[in-house]
């Protein structure tokens, strides 16, 4: 009798033991993170600083996670389908919704964009009615705007094509238009808000409200704002134009 209440003790105290590391294990288990290129390539120049964003939350939080580099699509689905626990960023309307698409937003927004309207100087742009226009964005962008537009591979070749009369306008965020604007030299563009968009993380629905979106949930929190402002997002929109005093110090230093 005594040795049958020792065995059943030290089944308990294993079975404890077991439940304690299956725990921690989920808890400390490392994340695997996929970041798109955002017009940089690792090894190949300057890294985007939204990278940096991403790794601050590892080290923030305790945290260990993987980081890894793809194309927009390949990274985008291998969140959805659960390969990678999330994928970072993605723009989201603020009245869109994640239902009946393959992918799930983060429960809370990470940070906002401005999207840009370009045009050429003093010819105005009546978005009432746009169907009179010829109107361009970035490639990947064109499902965020209610109206058709045409996807083009790169932002000097559209401010190009919009100089010289090719297209009416350009739509897309500051943070990527506006330096390359800047350096161009482009007078004949003038600038103006077209939208406030936020960003999100993107995971798999099955983990929308678990873990992982608590994790990015919290990391928000306590995140550090001023390394988003590197990447020139999450601010105030400027309304500056090219040639004028006023243009802000971010622009020209990622310039």
């Amino acid at each position: 009798m005594k040795l049958l209440f020792v065995f059943s003790v030290l089944v308990i105290w294993l079975q404890s033991v077991y439940a304690e590391e299956t725990v921690s294990g989920t808890e400390q288990r490392p994340l695997r993170v996929v970041i798109p290129f955002l017009g940089d390539a690792p090894g190949q120049g300057p890294e985007h600083p939204l990278v940096d964003v991403i790794r601050q939350w590892g080290k923030t939080s305790g945290r260990a996670m993987t980081i890894e580099r793809f194309p927009f699509k390949r990274s985008l689905m291998m969140a959805a389908n659960g390969e990678a626990d999330f994928h970072f960023p993605l723009i989201k309307d603020q009245d869109a919704s994640d239902q009946g698409l393959p992918f799930a937003y983060s429960s809370t927004v990470v940070h906002t964009v401005n999207f840009v309207l370009y045009t050429r100087r003093g010819e105005d742009i009546d978005l009432s009615q746009p169907e009179k226009y010829r109107i361009a964005t970035h490639g990947g962008h064109g499902n965020l705007l209610p109206f058709p537009v045409t996807e083009d591979h790169t932002i000097e070749g559209s401010l190009r094509k919009l100089d010289t009369g090719r297209i009416d306008a350009f739509i897309f965020a500051d943070s990527g238009g506006d330096p390359v604007l800047l350096d161009l030299g482009l007078m004949n563009i003038e600038r103006r808000l077209y939208k406030v968009y936020d960003v999100h993380a993107v995971l798999s629905h099955d983990k929308k409200g678990g873990e992982v979106d608590e994790f990015i949930t919290e990391s928000t929190k306590t995140m550090s704002r001023e390394l988003l402002g590197l990447a020139g997002v999450d601010q105030p929109y400027h309304d500056w134009q090219v040639g004028d005093d006023s243009i802000p110090a971010l622009v020209n230093a990622v310039k």
